[in-house]
């Protein structure tokens, strides 16, 4: 199947083994984030690791949302 331009640097079938790739890792680093994070619950329990991931995500709520 041509692609859609005549200048492309890919053809159709690599964007979507690349996408393929791609989704397939997103999975993999989703089930290793969950992993962890039930890893850590396991010694720290529920409070604290609330406490941190509050911290954690307003500082990057500011960061992200500073003005430049």
């Amino acid at each position: 199947m041509p692609s859609k331009y005549e200048t492309a640097v890919y053809t159709q079938e690599q964007l979507e083994s690349a996408r393929t790739k791609g989704q397939f890792i997103g999975w993999v680093q989703g089930a290793a984030s969950v992993g962890v994070l039930l890893f850590l619950l396991q010694f720290l329990g529920w409070i604290p690791l609330l406490l941190i991931a509050g911290v954690v995500g307003f500082g990057a709520f500011k960061l992200l949302r500073r003005k430049k």
